[in-house]
């Protein structure tokens, strides 16, 4: 029995990377924000993001930051993430004070992240916190976010036990996305004098443990928070890797909280 249901948790994990690998969710992001300036198709397979743009700087000018051949390294002032584009914001007040205390949460996970990795010694990346010369600016908004569906979550939960094992790890590993909420990020990267060189675009929805059984399905932004951490960890990896780098984002979880 418990061969099988290894088996069946293997092929289900399988599944969802293959997805996770070969979809896109272009046309999920959200078109008139007036965040960006060009929105246009992720064209690169070693991007982890759903849109990206991107002139003004070459590969070798990129890589010799990256490496150290250029003694200025990459020097990066963060905004504050931002909630000013926000396609579908909220009616309610109690639900618009969850998203800002989702920003708030984004906003300390992204600092944590970008400052352990500029107090990394090997590293040629510096987080400051005021522009000047040869600093460039990274900003960050949340273009769309849609909260857990809590109520049809718990009764999966209740269908999947009486289902036993099989039906409770293929509701909640292959279940609708829509049900476990969704976020879209978007970033735009400025060169020193201010113009955006960088555009790019993620759109990600809740992935539930693998296990069998997750917290976050019954919290209506939990899935997001746990979105934002993956997402945070790619940032900070890329500005740490060569033009021609693989980044990707995690295919399954593991951690039911």
């Amino acid at each position: 029995m418990m061969k099988q249901t290894i088996a069946i948790v293997a092929a289900l994990v399988a599944t969802v990377g293959l997805v996770s690998c070969q979809s896109t969710h272009f046309d999920k992001i959200p078109q008139r924000t007036g965040f960006f300036q060009h929105l246009q198709k992720n064209p690169y397979k070693q991007l982890p993001v759903d849109a990206y743009w991107s002139e003004g700087m070459t590969d070798k000018e990129w890589d010799q930051r990256v490496t150290g051949a250029n003694a200025q390294g990459i020097r990066v002032r963060v905004t504050p993430v931002s909630l000013n584009y926000l396609s579908n914001p909220p009616s309610s007040t109690k639900d618009m004070q969850q998203i800002v205390e989702l920003k708030q949460y984004f906003d300390k996970a992204l600092m944590k992240e970008l400052q352990k990795v500029s107090n990394d010694p090997k590293n040629n990346f510096h987080l400051v916190q005021q522009g000047g010369p040869g600093v460039f600016t990274m900003e960050t908004a949340i273009l769309s976010v849609k909260p857990v569906v809590v109520n049809k979550n718990a009764a999966m939960k209740v269908l999947g036990a009486v289902a036993g094992t099989y039906g409770t790890v293929a509701n909640y590993v292959l279940g609708k996305d829509d049900d476990k909420g969704s976020i879209c990020i978007g970033t735009r990267f400025r060169d020193p004098s201010g113009r955006v060189i960088c555009e790019s675009a993620k759109y990600m929805t809740g992935q539930s443990s693998i296990l069998g059984y997750d917290l976050k399905d019954f919290q209506s932004y939990a899935h997001q928070r746990s979105s934002i951490d993956d997402w945070v960890k790619v940032v900070g990896e890329s500005f740490i890797s060569k033009s021609d780098a693989s980044l990707s984002m995690p295919w399954f979880k593991l951690n039911p909280f």
